[in-house]
């Protein structure tokens, strides 16, 4: 416990990561203070601290720490194109926001404004968590993603990623076509993995 204190509180950041990287494995609500005062001043450093701000928020999205969420939205709120900031924000930003794992609001709230990192961090919410939503907001979404992304440069990878591997879960007449689609249209040889398996209903270990 202590130990975790001195890393969070530390002034270098490869401490910082290590405790946020514990705290993604055990989850402990007493560091939610600690934690987001970390995150503020990782924050101030603005992008050449990008990647452990990114393991705070990711930290944050899977302990539930709700206070830090006004600072989540103010990245999601930014938009940022192609930002590794901007995608663990929008997949946190569900965590915190969420009833449960069948509500999609926040999703569809943004998407007709979303770019491409924050609907990548918000599609990976539905994969990673396996989330549930109806039959009518599983088409919404669908409707909506069905080429977003692909003119994009293939450094940036497919912001679909998480929602084809929920995919898996979810009525099979509701997302064959899309998957099929995307087996059609797709170059990356992991993209064209996970739809395989999600034709199959099997879901895939994302990275």
């Amino acid at each position: 416990m202590n130990n975790i204190k001195e890393l969070l509180s530390s002034t270098k950041t490869t401490d910082v990561r290590k405790a946020a990287r514990f705290l993604q494995k055990n989850l402990m609500p007493e560091f939610e203070d600690l934690v987001l005062e970390s995150f503020k001043n990782q924050l101030n450093k603005g992008q050449r601290s990008w990647e452990t701000i990114c393991t705070l928020i990711k930290c944050i999205g899977l302990n539930q720490y709700r206070t830090a969420l006004p600072l989540i939205e103010g990245i999601v709120d930014l938009n940022e194109e192609h930002d590794a900031i901007t995608i663990e924000a929008g997949l946190a930003l569900i965590r915190l926001k969420r009833i449960d794992l069948s509500d999609v609001s926040e999703i569809l709230k943004r998407l007709s404004t979303t770019k491409f990192s924050l609907a990548y961090g918000m599609f990976n919410a539905l994969g990673y968590d396996k989330m549930q939503p109806c039959a009518s907001d599983v088409k919404t979404i669908i409707d909506f993603a069905w080429d977003f992304g692909i003119n994009e440069e293939k450094g940036y990878g497919d912001p679909r990623y998480g929602l084809i591997a929920a995919c898996a879960g979810w009525d099979k007449s509701l997302v064959k076509d899309f998957l099929y689609h995307i087996l059609t249209t797709t170059d990356f040889t992991n993209i064209r993995y996970i739809a395989e398996n999600s034709l199959i209903g099997k879901y895939v270990r994302l990275a």
